[in-house]
């Protein structure tokens, strides 16, 4: 991935994680370690870009193939890093695979099988 894909991704992720208007400290430092795994200077922690729905399909939708599937991921991580995905996280979600084609109910057990994960993974 070049430089400008890893920057639109990162904007892609800044999507996600506005989408309910609530960022929280799970949400930031999920982002903080993409931008650093991607080398990426670190950014402002109050520069994150206001959630768009047409913008955001029409970025992922200009990457190429082989990294949309990837970042697909990468958002619904972003999505239930918090341990649960609001509506407008899941609303994002689901354009953004209708984008690519991925079917919802797919999507939906994607979602699932993260949040149990992630639930399993904390500790008690």
């Amino acid at each position: 991935m070049d430089i400008e894909e890893r920057h639109k991704v990162v904007q892609l992720i800044e999507a996600m994680i506005s989408a309910d208007g609530v960022i929280t400290d799970d949400e930031r430092e999920f982002l903080r370690k993409i931008v650093e795994r991607f080398g990426l200077p670190e950014r402002e922690s109050g520069a994150v870009s206001q959630s768009d729905f047409g913008r955001t399909t029409s970025t992922l939708r200009a990457l190429p193939p082989d990294v949309q599937a990837r970042v697909m991921a990468l958002l619904v991580e972003a999505a239930v890093v918090d341990g649960h995905v609001d509506p407008q996280e899941r609303a994002l979600l689901l354009s953004s695979a209708a984008t690519l084609g991925i079917e919802a109910t797919a999507l939906e057990e994607r979602i699932a099988w993260r949040l149990k994960a992630n639930s399993a993974a904390e500790p008690s």
